[in-house]
């Protein structure tokens, strides 16, 4: 019997499930009509490699399908309140996570792949032409949060950080537009891997494991291939795009593959796994750029200038005591505007707090990893904190 990889991430808890869903062997997990009970049950079913049967793939894209329209016909965000409302960039970018996530996990059996990946890029675009600042927040905030799924986030935060840094650089946008949607797709060939290995407790790999890195560029090359994919530079930055020796991809593209590179380390060395805390930006900067040509430097400091030392979303703690968010870059990669969360006391701060990062009293000691921050942190109410959302 044929199964196709079930979309965990968009299935809501409590609700009936429309299908029954299996494993990977064929072994029923759930009964149609059953409920997801917790989130923990949702990760358990993703960790299982949660399936359903192929004739039930059909039912289920179609009402996906239904689900996609908005984007597919006015270009807006699946479920997103009216423009004018505070959090719909916020609810834009979740929604497009579950919607990525569930095609990279579907991989080679995607049905429709190819106008579902052009819908997610130009919501994504559209997204971070409105706010840049408030899309790096959700996103950056969005990487230490395993639930909404590693694949997905680590797809999106690439590509737009690759975007940005692109701009920077005064790159063709036809190229900006390949570069973007190698990054989306990049890791496709071990997406839900991916996610297991960002919860794996043990640092160790096994040989299927390292094989598997080893391999996934050129798994995920041909998976682009089987779903359509025919654009030469996109399929070969894809698969190229882990290779430090430079000569084995295409010239054309090769201010791209470098900069996927930069911007995939990056975003992996500021992922906390399990076995070792994040690192802060300075830190992954240093480690991705240090020791690089004067090409690469270039790529480096575009991509520094874009997002400055303390990206939107990051922690920082202040020097008078207090934990705070970056909430907006600023004019000086060294100076963003912030919203402290956490007095000095250690004690929530309710509301939260804009600070000026330019005034001494409330300028920037150090970076601070998400993991030590010891409060749930309201992302809404931190977004509507900053000035120009209050104005």
């Amino acid at each position: 019997m044929n199964y196709v990889p079930l979309p965990v991430s968009m299935l809501d808890l409590g609700k009936p499930l429309p299908i029954d869903v299996w494993d990977a062997n064929g072994k029923l997990l759930l009964q149609k009509g059953q409920t997801i009970r917790s989130p923990q049950h949702k990760e358990m079913l993703s960790d299982q490699q949660a399936c359903m049967k192929s004739s039930d793939a059909k039912a289920w894209q179609k009402s996906y399908e239904q689900m996609m329209q908005p984007i597919h016909k006015e270009g807006v965000a699946v479920d997103t309140a009216p423009a004018s409302s505070d959090n719909d960039i916020l609810v834009g970018w979740r929604d497009l996570q579950a919607v990525l996530q569930a095609l990279l996990y579907q991989g080679a059996a995607a049905i429709s792949p190819l106008p579902r990946l052009e819908a997610i890029e130009k919501e994504a675009l559209d997204l971070l032409k409105r706010d840049p600042d408030e899309s790096l927040v959700i996103l950056f905030q969005a990487l230490a949060d395993l639930s909404l799924g590693y694949c997905a986030t680590h797809a999106l935060l690439s590509a737009v950080v690759c975007e940005l840094s692109a701009e920077k650089l005064g790159t063709a946008e036809t190229d900006r537009r390949v570069l973007f949607r190698a990054a989306l797709t990049m890791n496709i060939g071990m997406a839900r891997d991916q996610d297991s290995l960002a919860r794996q407790s043990t640092a160790l790999l096994n040989d299927v494991q390292r094989k598997l890195i080893r391999k996934h560029p050129e798994n995920s090359l041909a998976i682009l291939q089987s779903l359509g994919v025919t654009d030469d530079n996109q399929l070969d930055i894809v698969r190229w795009h882990h290779e430090p020796d430079e000569s084995c991809g295409m010239n054309s593209n090769l201010a791209s593959r470098r900069l996927l590179r930069m911007a995939d380390g990056f975003v992996a060395k500021m992922a906390a796994r399990k076995t070792r805390l994040a690192m802060s930006p300075l830190s992954a900067a240093q480690s991705v750029f240090l020791g690089t040509d004067a090409e690469q430097a270039k790529l480096a400091l575009a991509m520094t200038t874009a997002l400055g030392f303390y990206p939107p979303g990051t922690y920082v703690q202040l020097v008078n005591g207090e934990k705070a968010v970056s909430v907006k870059r600023g004019l000086r990669a060294s100076h963003p505007q912030v919203v402290s969360i956490v007095s000095p006391g250690g004690m929530p701060l309710n509301p939260c707090l804009f600070r000026d990062t330019n005034n001494p009293k409330y300028a920037i000691r150090s970076p601070f990893n998400a993991e030590k921050i010891k409060i749930k942190v309201n992302l809404e109410q931190v977004l509507k904190a900053r000035p120009d959302r209050t104005a």
